[in-house]
């Protein structure tokens, strides 16, 4: 049986090598396109396995030396924080349409608009980026400011790569300490597979955006908030597994996945009982159609809190320790917390339930 501070130093390596391998591979590559935007998505989920490992790093061996700056771990944390959606116990949905709102839209609006010298030519103006890969969206400029952590304010007045630079080289290091920093003989991450040609971008006014999609034009601010939804789950449908079989991923492609999707799923039913966000029918009915499958009712089932605490946070329940094997897939996890489940049945209910929730909410996007 292995310790608590086993499987904390195994799964953290695991993901920091990934998170390695992908922005080596994404550093490599000839397209700038695939290199700003895979490394926009990937974000946040490199700033959770920093943040999380900080704070187990108790278990960590002391050779590893963890050094983050004040602002860096700021940043990091509210990169991390960004990916519980409505989840979040620090102001729930109110805090997070509320910063939606005020300091990512009404900031992106304030800056691009309004600038052009012809005032018949304002009508051309833009104020958010809007990314696609096959077609499907998988971030915006908007969705990228929220999880990277850093406010708009102080991107726009101190530039992305003044603000952003040191903060990434001190990420930098810490993965290589965390990770074996040798990368030889390991699978490609999806930045090696995917396609250039796939990628494609456009710039549209925010409030014409938002005002035809979700909702309706009453909510703009939870159609903002639903569009990031929508993007994280197009992207962990495509781009992220670009090159890989569903069924038989590595544990951190795997965890980013599953992690991503609980998030979704979660919050669309934080949304769902709130009467006081004013959904309207056919978005109470698209809701439904996304939580109320039995693949999604399997992946938030409160009896799972257990596996997706180890996935997060890494080190398991003692009631689960004597059962993990650190040699198989998910350290035996699967079965132990699925009851019925093995780690390509699970993996398969998981990209099942994604696929779905993809399509769904690709298709409640355009119900305008």
């Amino acid at each position: 049986m292995p310790t608590t501070a086993e499987v904390v130093q195994v799964g953290i390596a695991l993901d920091a090598t990934y998170m390695g391998r992908v922005y080596t591979e994404l550093n490599s590559l000839p397209s700038t396109k695939i290199v700003s935007v895979g490394s926009l998505c990937i974000a946040p989920f490199m700033s959770l396995v920093i943040y999380e490992a900080l704070r187990k790093s108790s278990s960590l061996p002391a050779s590893v030396n963890l050094n983050l700056s004040e602002d860096a771990n700021d940043v990091c944390g509210r990169a991390r924080h960004s990916l519980k959606l409505f989840t979040d116990t620090n102001g729930g949905i109110n805090r997070q349409l509320t910063h939606f709102e005020q300091e990512i839209m009404k900031e992106h609006s304030r800056y691009f608009l309004g600038n052009t010298w012809l005032p018949l030519a304002r009508f051309l103006e833009t104020d958010l980026g809007v990314f696609t890969y096959e077609g499907q969206i998988i971030t915006t400029t908007h969705s990228a400011t929220f999880h990277l952590g850093v406010t708009s304010h102080r991107l726009f007045q101190d530039g992305f790569g003044r603000v952003m630079q040191s903060i990434l080289q001190q990420m930098g290091r810490c993965l290589a300490e965390l990770g074996t920093g040798e990368h030889a003989g390991e699978p490609n991450t999806f930045a090696s597979f995917a396609s250039d040609t796939s990628l494609r971008n456009r710039d549209v006014r925010a409030a014409k955006h938002y005002g035809r999609s979700f909702n309706g034009p009453d909510t703009p601010y939870i159609n903002g908030a639903l569009t990031d939804f929508q993007a994280i789950a197009n992207f962990i449908a495509s781009l992220l597994i670009a090159g890989s079989n569903p069924l038989s991923l590595e544990y951190s492609v795997f965890k980013i996945r599953y992690i991503a999707l609980f998030h979704i799923l979660a919050s669309l039913r934080v949304l769902q009982d709130r009467p006081d966000m004013r959904l309207s029918r056919s978005s109470t009915k698209a809701i439904e159609r996304i939580i109320g499958t039995r693949e999604a009712q399997i992946v938030t089932d409160p009896g799972t809190r257990g596996f997706r605490n180890t996935l997060m946070h890494y080190a398991p329940t003692n009631s689960m320790l004597d059962q993990i094997d650190l040699s198989e897939p998910l350290f035996g996890l699967a079965p132990i917390c699925f009851p019925g489940h093995d780690f390509r049945s699970l993996s398969a209910l998981v990209d099942q339930c994604i696929r779905t929730t993809s399509r769904e909410l690709n298709e409640w996007a355009r119900v305008m």
